[in-house]
């Protein structure tokens, strides 16, 4: 059977805390019994240093009353009375055992404390030497008591783990079935969209992630609605592009195979003949223009472009030069106000870019015309004081085969996809592009890179 997403954060949950609570618990112990087994030891350490020193006074007093008195006595004064209290002793005097309560002396290095067992219980083993080196004592007490101590412990520790353990199991079960709600009723409206209800929204109510997490939903399904709208009318523009480049292309190779049917067919004078050739080539040229120009616009909109520290001004400034001849035959005059300037981008493409924005300025322009290009830090603005423009053309001049005045426009080779190529090189190097324009009072390009 599939776990749900919430069962699967129960399950792992719960193991993870109990590993951790055992862990701790059994750690807690194991530690509180060390310092148990180090306390014990501190004591007989303390234990045995005071026989230690009341054997050494009596010894003393005996052997100060009668020199080489028998002290076998009071080694078993000694072993018997702390025998009672649970407490082995042997005494040895040059290797040979004197007395002891050990049935079976166990094997320890003079100086030194250690734990064995001894018949089943546990010890702590002291030996040392005592009156000066003349014997060695062994001293060893009963701590068993210490792991029935431990073994409680365990025991307290395990039960009090597996009740704690029972109580989370229940709350961290309430608490995640609580919390899976949102996402329960989350799956029950994608579901309800999987079948084609796009009115359903998720609950956005609350302040935690799930509520964002709807509103997120809620979003995309409200984009996706917006979507259909959109790709209807992006259907709309490329079959209205569709239309107008088939518009555009129709009149030229219609007047191309007019004229050379023309020549053709009839008995023409050579003047004619010439007259015709032109008008071909002109078509011919038109054809031309427009593919170049969809070819450009194609290529930056698929690839990315190289940019590079960019001169503005010296590049408007060839600008200028360029289109004077052009703007002098029409009676237009080019003026700069050219500083500092530049930005990243290619060089190339913002040539194309300012080339086309005057080339339209010249067009706008009648007799006597006056055009401005303007550059500063990263701002380029290029301003004529031609026909302008209404705010309806203003809102179409960037799309491909728009015109403002297609008489004109078509009578000088226009194809309407200067601008768009523009706004196509603009966007390319993340630059804002803006038109401002009133009919009669000329227009005003600025460009923010």
């Amino acid at each position: 059977m599939k776990m749900r997403f919430w069962q699967k954060t129960y399950v792992l949950t719960l193991i993870l805390f109990l590993v951790c609570l055992y862990v701790g618990l059994f750690s807690l112990a194991f530690y509180t019994y060390g310092k148990n087994v180090k306390s014990a030891e501190d004591v007989c350490r303390s234990e045995q240093n005071y026989i230690v020193k009341s054997f050494e006074r009596d010894h003393d007093v005996m052997t100060s009353l009668k020199e080489n008195a028998d002290t076998a006595p009071l080694m078993n004064s000694y072993g018997r009375l702390y025998l009672k209290e649970r407490i082995l002793i042997e005494f040895k005097e040059n290797g040979t055992v004197i007395y002891t309560s050990f049935e079976n002396t166990p094997v320890i290095k003079t100086g030194t404390l250690s734990q064995t067992r001894i018949d089943g219980l546990r010890y702590i083993i002291i030996s040392s030497e005592i009156c000066g080196g003349r014997y060695v004592m062994l001293y060893a007490k009963n701590v068993s008591e210490l792991d029935g101590e431990f073994r409680v412990l365990m025991i307290t520790y395990a039960a009090v783990a597996a009740a704690v353990s029972v109580v989370l199991a229940v709350l961290l079960l309430i608490v995640l079935k609580k919390l899976s709600v949102p996402l329960e009723q989350l799956q029950k409206t994608t579901e309800t969209i999987a079948k084609g209800d796009l009115t359903v929204r998720a609950d956005e109510s609350g302040r935690d992630e799930f509520s964002e997490l709807a509103k997120s939903f809620n979003h995309m399904v409200d984009t996706v609605n917006g979507q259909i709208t959109e790709l209807s009318e992006d259907a709309r523009r490329k079959q209205m592009l569709v239309d107008n480049m088939a518009h555009e292309m129709r009149t030229p190779l219609t007047s191309i195979r007019g004229y050379a049917e023309y020549i053709e067919k009839a008995a023409v004078p050579d003047e004619e003949k010439t007259d015709s050739a032109k008008r071909i080539i002109a078509e011919a040229d038109r054809l031309k223009s427009i593919s170049e120009k969809l070819l450009d616009t194609a290529f930056i909109r698929n690839n990315e472009i190289k940019k590079q520290p960019s001169d503005l001004s010296a590049l408007l400034s060839e600008t200028a030069e360029r289109l004077s001849p052009k703007a002098a035959a029409r009676g237009v005059t080019i003026e700069t106000e050219l500083y500092e300037s530049s930005a990243d981008g290619d060089p190339v493409l913002i040539s194309m870019l300012f080339d086309n924005l005057a080339e339209n300025a010249i067009k706008a322009c009648g007799d006597g015309g006056r055009i401005i290009l303007y550059s500063s830090g990263r701002t380029v603005k290029i301003t004529d004081n031609g026909k302008g423009m209404t705010k309806e053309q203003l809102a179409h001049i960037t799309e491909p085969f728009y015109r403002t005045d297609k008489s004109r426009s078509r009578a000088e080779g226009g194809a309407g996809l200067g601008l768009a190529l523009c706004r196509q090189i603009a966007d390319s190097h993340g630059a804002e592009m803006t038109f401002l324009s009133e009919p009669g009072k000329g227009t005003e390009i600025k460009i923010v890179f």
